[in-house]
């Protein structure tokens, strides 16, 4: 078996030691342990089983127990007289060491690990061994400045010694992973010109080996020299290509843990590069060059969003829903943030056109208001939310101001990214008028436009299935407000209520798949994690999962006559501070098969998310009233009262796809 066509090792080999960050490193740590474990996948022994959970221990973050794990798995391995097995178990416990501070030297682990490569007879497997090892040097570089310059020079010299031994056992793939990686450690030292020359030998050796999952690295890593010389031109050239190449190669990568933080290092920040390179070029281009330029952005940005919540989901299914992004949607304006490290982009559509507006504030001030927005806005007892959601409202929607001016646009609708899935914008507050966004403009939300089928709901035809549960189950307490809110669903739209003990998970997986429901409404309690496997709602009888809530609803997903309109989920939560969790949030509707969802970001009170659920069912019966204007009219409803008007009530109610 060639270990370097394994999903697991091709996420573990992405990882480029001079391109990582110090908040990369983490994802990085438990990706890297991937590199063994598909080679013994098919090894039965009890040394490559204790090998195996140890690399799956490092994936989830458990590095102490991944250690003990690999240095298990090297006393059997020495037991049952397999030397080759228990040096790669010792390679992976010095990688674990690298990560379970206070748990040996890491260093020595490494030293010594690297002076018996020598006793493999394979030069295939040298090389790969030396290339493992190469990575962990790097990475323990990254973690003690200290052991920096050291780690280094080790990296290098096992690299150095990787590239030979892949070109006596004649592997160009190994060869070309070696030599990108070194080239890699000159780009980091500032040794441009070196580091182009043997990043286009790797890219060579890549194409003679036919492997694309080392091309688009290389492409990348070229690019990124280009640009530091100061030519965008070449580097726009070179992301692009790296780009392409990546999209032909998306289903070979790792999925779960490994898959997120490969995403995270890997894929990301490439469409990232790319998108502000062509926004770099937009600023310096005029009419339809311009506008050509800053299309591709965007759709760049949509190709990214795609591809983030098919890894996410797991599920390439969610590309047979892509379409073209509409040109002009009436009264409403699209707008797409883009934290840069430097800057904020916001891309917006006005009237056919694409416009770009550019705010000065770095990623991780913006990153560190959204997070300080969502935290405060959860304390209903306090005002300390303002000044961050100020804030946001002149970096976010002022820019906007000279697009929205004398034109007729009611709605709102981003697609945001990262930490902004998280945050109600509904609470954004303008510091000069004292309104908040929600009073201006309905609002929603949706992961991809590509991905959302904006389109009012037939009212004379829908049916609802409404599920919820009032009584204290599962160790969870009562929502004693539900049975009103249900009440008021099933008042507003006919359908089958399932309520309390009626509540199973087998039922409601019956109703669900017999019957064409339009709007199927869930309130109960439930939780939207990292992982969509762990993510649940509540039923009478224990956790359904959102994939298993999925798999159900999926049935409607090509149903063109009686479509799934509306999926609504009162009473979950997302974890603060958790992207990927709120990234299940925002994909529930797609994965699910709605065309839109309505869900809480944190669990809210009772009443006050009964009242305004009913209010929005008897706002959406309207056939005047878009999804997005019933929901706002709920909102400034509930805000008006004396008891809910501080917008940790009101604000966390996010509609999401289709506003229509």
């Amino acid at each position: 078996m060639n270990p370097f066509r394994s999903p697991a090792l091709l996420a573990a080999l992405m990882i480029a030691p001079a391109a990582m960050s110090a908040q990369q490193d983490s994802a990085a740590q438990k990706c890297t342990a991937a590199q063994v474990k598909t080679t013994e996948s098919v090894d039965a022994s009890p040394a490559a089983e204790a090998l195996t959970q140890g690399n799956e221990l490092l994936t989830r973050g458990a590095a102490a127990d991944a250690l003990d794990a690999f240095e298990a798995s090297e006393r059997l391995a020495r037991e049952a007289d397999r030397p080759d097995l228990a040096l790669r178990a010792r390679a992976s416990a010095a990688r674990a060491a690298v990560a379970a501070e206070g748990r040996g030297d890491a260093g020595s682990r490494l030293e010594r690990t690297s002076k018996q490569v020598d006793s493999l007879e394979s030069p295939r497997e040298r090389a790969a061994l030396r290339i493992h090892l190469a990575r962990s040097w790097a990475l323990l570089g990254q973690r003690h400045a200290q052991a920096r310059q050291t780690a280094r020079a080790r990296g290098a010299q096992a690299l150095q010694e990787a590239a030979a031994d892949a070109e006596t056992a004649g592997d160009e793939r190994l060869r070309s992973y070696a030599l990108g990686y070194l080239a890699a450690y000159y780009e980091e030292e500032g040794r441009r010109e070196e580091a182009l020359v043997l990043t286009r030998r790797a890219l060579f050796a890549a194409q003679q080996a036919d492997a694309p999952d080392a091309g688009y690295r290389w492409h990348w890593q070229i690019g990124r020299l280009q640009l530091a010389a100061g030519d965008r031109a070449a580097a726009l050239a070179s992301y692009r290509r790296a780009v392409t190449a990546l999209a032909d190669i998306r289903a070979q990568l790792a999925t779960g843990a490994e898959g997120a933080a490969a995403f995270r290092t890997s894929v990301k920040p490439l469409y990232i590069g790319l998108v502000e390179l062509l926004l770099t070029r937009s600023g310096e281009s005029q009419g339809d060059a311009q506008q050509a330029l800053l299309a591709e952005a965007r759709d760049t940005l949509e190709d990214l969003k795609a591809a983030e919540l098919r890894d996410y989901f797991r599920d390439p299914c969610l590309d047979a829903l892509r379409k073209a992004s509409p040109d002009v949607i009436p009264r409403t304006l699209v707008v797409y943030p883009v934290a840069l490290p430097d800057r904020l982009e916001l891309i917006v559509g006005e009237s056919g056109r694409l416009e770009r507006y550019t705010v000065p504030v770095d990623a991780e001030t913006f990153a560190a208001e959204v997070l300080a927005f969502r935290n405060l806005l959860e304390k209903r007892t306090t005002r300390q939310y303002l000044r961050p959601a100020r804030r946001l409202y002149d970096w976010l929607i002022r820019p906007l101001e000279p697009a929205l001016e004398g034109r007729e646009i009611d709605t709102l609708v981003f697609v945001p990214d990262g930490l902004l899935r998280s945050v109600p914008l509904a609470a954004l507050q303008d510091r000069e008028s004292k309104q908040y966004l929600i009073e201006r403009y309905a609002l929603a939300i949706t992961p991809s436009l590509t991905l959302t089928d904006p389109r009012p709901i037939d009212r004379g035809s829908v049916r609802l299935l409404a599920a919820g549960i009032s009584e204290s189950v599962q160790g969870y307490p009562a929502l004693e407000a539900v049975a009103q809110e249900m009440a008021a669903v099933s008042a507003a739209f006919p359908g089958e209520q399932l309520m309390n003990d009626s509540f199973r998970a087998a039922r409601f997986g019956d109703a669900v798949t017999e019957r064409p429901f339009g709007i199927i409404h869930i309130a109960s309690h439930g939780e939207f994690s990292a992982d969509s496997a762990e993510s649940y709602v509540l039923a009478y009888d224990g956790k359904m999962s959102m994939d298993q809530l999925a798999d159900w609803i999926a049935t409607t997903r090509f149903r063109t006559e009686r479509p799934l309109e509306l999926l609504t989920l009162s009473a979950c939560q997302t974890a603060a501070g958790d992207e990927r969790a709120a990234l299940g949030l925002a994909g529930v509707a797609l994965r699910a098969g709605a065309r839109s969802a309505l869900a809480t970001l944190w669990s809210v009170h009772d009443r006050a998310s009964a009242e305004l659920i009913s209010e929005f069912y008897t706002q959406l019966r309207n056939p005047e009233r878009s999804r997005a204007d019933a929901l706002r009219t709920a909102q400034i409803k509930i805000m008006r009262t004396h008891h809910f008007r501080h917008p940790g009530y009101w604000s966390p109610f996010v509609l999401i796809s289709s506003w229509l």
